[in-house]
């Protein structure tokens, strides 16, 4: 059977966006992946790769009136996040699949998702929840459900399902930029309608608000949490800065999870790289958090994405910067794995 699932990126965020297509091809079987472009660069590339798999979506051939006036009054962040059932919506009703599920671009699959269909069965919509650690619990502000893995079949409750979501993220607006009506809207889906499957394998969604209350193996190349295989981890908030050094986010990470998780995550994204460069070697965008953050520069700037990222930055220093890395930190421990498997 072929799925069809589907994501959404700009540029900043294609390496992320190729990592999770080549992870699928690993361990997806037969599918097709949907991108929704949010740029022209994005899509311009992504187009010129021809991949069988892919099907590249420029949001400026989706664009209705009313998304429109969405998007001029929400930040680009908010955009995406509105565009997420959108561009589910536009799969089912133009390319008629009977089922679409979206992922979000910075995952990377571990294993088959087969587990997680498995689990949905017969229903018509999946949520994973956030299974947050109990130290990092924000289902007030970011709900019980996370948007990651979200099934919806094109039927009547699927349909329902999406329009309801669609409703909700209509409601961003920059003005209210800590709001998540799209996010916290997830937890209305089960009262509201008939069946949503609430996904229970915790191997779906791991991610670092979670990881710290699974306990942690590794099946030969596979990472397990609570005895079942990581389907996929959730990299919330890595980017590089601009010296180079990899940010791995502001929650604590033990050494055995930035080796399970972050690592080949590094790995995945310098695969991607390569790729990528293979068909525009100039091509040089990624998500990149500023290494010389002055407050003055912040404050001008108004921005609230500046802001937020400057106080992690502060964070981050004044907790040792625990979770900052050098490239040489990963580009070493490849080289080891290279020596190790020649040995072998």
């Amino acid at each position: 059977m072929k799925r069809s699932y589907c994501t959404l990126f700009d540029k900043n965020y294609l390496y992320q966006g190729v990592a999770l297509y080549q992870s699928l091809v690993r361990h997806a079987g037969d599918f097709n992946l949907y991108v929704l472009c949010m740029d022209e660069i994005s899509y311009s590339l992504i187009e010129s790769m021809e991949l069988d798999n892919i099907i590249p979506l420029n949001v400026e051939d989706i664009l209705t009136e009313l998304l429109e006036e969405v998007r001029n009054r929400t930040t680009h962040s908010q955009f995406c996040w509105v565009c997420q059932p959108v561009i589910c919506q536009f799969i089912l009703e133009h390319f008629k699949v009977d089922l679409i599920t979206y992922l979000e671009s910075d995952s990377l699959f571990f294993s088959s998702p087969e587990p997680i269909f498995d689990e949905m069965g017969s229903n018509s919509v999946t949520l994973v929840p956030h299974n947050y650690s109990s130290e990092f619990d924000n289902s007030k502000t970011a709900g019980e459900f996370c948007v990651q893995f979200n099934a919806f079949k094109n039927d009547t409750t699927g349909l329902a399902v999406l329009e309801y979501w669609r409703e909700w993220c209509f409601k961003y607006d920059k003005s209210a930029p800590f709001k998540y009506p799209g996010q916290t809207n997830l937890d209305d889906w089960p009262e509201k309608f008939e069946n949503v499957a609430v996904i229970c394998n915790s191997g779906a969604g791991v991610a670092p608000w979670n990881v710290n209350g699974y306990e942690l193996k590794l099946d030969n190349i596979t990472p397990q949490v609570n005895g079942l295989s990581v389907v996929f981890y959730h990299f919330h908030q890595y980017g590089r800065f601009s010296s180079g050094d990899h940010q791995l986010g502001n929650y604590p990470l033990s050494e055995d999870v930035i080796d399970l998780f972050y690592r080949p995550y590094v790995k995945a994204l310098r695969d991607a790289e390569n790729f990528v460069h293979a068909f525009d070697p100039d091509f040089s965008y990624r998500r990149e958090y500023d290494s010389t953050y002055i407050f003055s520069n912040v404050v001008r700037s108004l921005s609230v994405k500046s802001l937020k990222e400057y106080l992690s930055y502060i964070k981050d220093h004044i907790r040792g910067r625990y979770n900052i890395f050098p490239d040489s930190y990963f580009i070493k421990s490849e080289e080891a794995n290279r020596l190790c498997s020649n040995k072998k």
